[in-house]
């Protein structure tokens, strides 16, 4: 069994942003058909290459999440999603579905809670998944089950491009960003403290719990600092960590390819 989980919005946002001309066109039937064929034949690229057996693209719902609740500016930096790509949502997953992929969301949780939650129990039955997105938070997840796959970097996302980005393990991201942060999601981290740092915090002490702990033997003002955002970072490494308990309520066989020979 191996499972394709598309990160829709992530997908769709970066083919629809690299149409000529499509960002300032006005919302029209036409304009809407060209968005969604477009992203079903970047989908049916990467069935054509992973060639899964199940295959489901998972969308943001609009409504707040649980992100939401614990830190309310959470994302209000980002860019809306364009109105255009609003209305061509119906168009888009009707266009996936005649390849066979259904498109799933929950109330209350983003893509990426669902993402990882169908990935790790699959991976407890010793099924393989993909996620396909460019994000590289979804690398907390690597695992001997779990890939990640840049489509349009046209590579897998591994150990080494994890160490390039957050200057640490897989398994130690959120402990990292839980102290950076990150301004474009408006979760504040520790004041002053960058990724190479926190990497480096992270590296030493075994992990963000172990960091804060001994805090009182960090000198200077990164001890200062550390003393004074200990809750925005043990916000933040919650607000970094990937749900893997969503209640869905879809089973795996919803997710089965039309064509499948299994």
């Amino acid at each position: 069994m191996k499972l394709l989980l598309v990160d829709g919005l992530n997908l769709v946002r970066r083919i629809f942003s690299a149409i000529p001309g499509l960002s300032e066109a006005e919302v029209s039937a036409e304009h809407q058909a060209q968005i969604a064929q477009s992203s079903a034949q970047s989908l049916r690229r990467a069935l054509k290459k992973h060639s899964p057996s199940h295959c489901v693209a998972v969308f943001e719902n609009r409504a707040e999440t649980w992100r939401h609740r614990l830190l309310p500016q959470y994302k209000q930096n980002r860019s809306p999603v364009p109105k255009l790509l609003i209305a061509a949502m119906p168009h888009i997953k009707a266009e996936f579905l005649k390849s066979g992929v259904s498109s799933y969301q929950l109330a209350g949780y983003e893509a990426d809670d669902i993402i990882a939650t169908c990935a790790t129990r699959i991976a407890q039955y010793q099924g393989h998944s993909v996620i396909l997105s460019t994000d590289r938070l979804h690398c907390q997840l690597l695992s001997k089950h779990i890939q990640v796959y840049d489509h349009f970097g046209e590579c897998f996302l591994d150990e080494e491009s994890v160490l390039k980005k957050f200057f640490t393990s897989p398994d130690k991201i959120a402990d990292v960003m839980g102290l950076a942060g990150d301004s474009s999601l408006s979760i504040p981290g520790v004041k002053s403290v960058g990724i190479k740092t926190a990497a480096r915090l992270v590296n030493e002490y075994g992990d963000l719990r172990s960091v804060l702990d001994n805090v009182s033997s960090i000198p200077g003002a990164l001890g200062k600092n550390l003393r004074a955002g200990r809750d925005d970072a043990e916000l933040s490494y919650r607000l970094f960590q990937l749900r893997t308990d969503v209640e869905l309520d879809v089973n795996l066989k919803n997710f089965r390819l039309v064509n499948d020979s299994e």
